[in-house]
């Protein structure tokens, strides 16, 4: 069965700019490429942070009184903007929140979620750029068509289960597996399940399967009957033969002297 992996979703041809990109040239790569934020890199490839609308708001200044050479309307309403000087390094948030190609979507998910950012930085173990990936990215996995869901579960359950050509029906609706048939053993029947729910893009699995034989019921010991009398307790393993119960589960009446009792301590 194939695992999907960040690499899968990922997206590779990715926008960067240089460490020695100005404030002005940042602005115009993210409005002409129309994106929300870009990594920078240096001359390695080597991912150093991240530059977003947010981190330029904060370097751009905006004056609304103008320079005192403007006439008119203009000077009054048109805001100025002074582009300050530095590099992107002096601007971007770094180190970016990054993420292998190996890992899986939950992870990529579980990291997005915990720092609170809607992009990974994907990057190899020298920790040069390979990639990024997006909350739209990770939902892409449920766009698979209902087709190729089927096919998925079909091979999983034919070549990982004991189960026979034909005994066991699959459909897909909108992400939604319902397995039908019958399994020789109730594990088979659950194991089915748990595999198709691991398949990328099903949302919810149906469970229709009957089996022949429930060995899903535990198997309850069976209980040794103990050979000591209650009312004698550990005592009775000490007693001799003819004093305990005898094949016909009577008590021997036969008793030895008083003598012989006592020498039973």
């Amino acid at each position: 069965m194939q695992t999907w992996r960040v690499r899968d979703l990922m997206t590779t041809d990715v926008i960067t700019a240089p460490d020695t990109a100005s404030m002005a040239d940042l602005v115009a790569l993210l409005t002409e490429r129309q994106i929300s934020a870009v990594p920078i890199t240096d001359r390695f490839d080597v991912v150093l942070g991240l530059v977003s609308w947010t981190d330029l708001h904060r370097k751009i200044s905006v004056s609304s009184q103008g320079n005192g050479r403007r006439a008119g309307w203009l000077s009054r309403f048109a805001p100025s903007l002074h582009w300050p000087k530095g590099t992107a390094v002096e601007v971007m948030s770094g180190p970016a929140v990054t993420i292998g190609p190996d890992a899986t979507p939950a992870a990529a998910a579980r990291e997005m979620h915990r720092t609170k950012v809607g992009r990974l930085v994907v990057v190899d173990e020298q920790h040069r750029l390979r990639g990024i990936i997006t909350r739209s990215d990770l939902l892409g996995v449920h766009s698979r068509l209902d087709a190729v869901i089927r096919d998925e579960v079909l091979q999983v359950l034919g070549g990982t289960l004991p189960i026979q050509p034909g005994a066991v029906e699959v459909s897909v609706d909108g992400g939604v597996v319902v397995i039908a048939g019958r399994t020789a053993r109730r594990t088979t029947a659950v194991a089915a399940v748990r595999l198709t729910e691991t398949v990328p893009g099903v949302t919810e699995v149906v469970d229709r399967l009957t089996a022949d034989v429930d060995d899903t019921a535990a198997v309850v010991p069976e209980r040794r009957t103990s050979s000591r009398d209650p009312l004698l307790g550990w005592w009775t393993e000490r007693l001799p033969v003819w004093w305990r119960e005898d094949d016909t589960g009577t008590r021997n009446a036969h008793r030895k002297s008083e003598k012989e009792l006592a020498a039973l301590g």
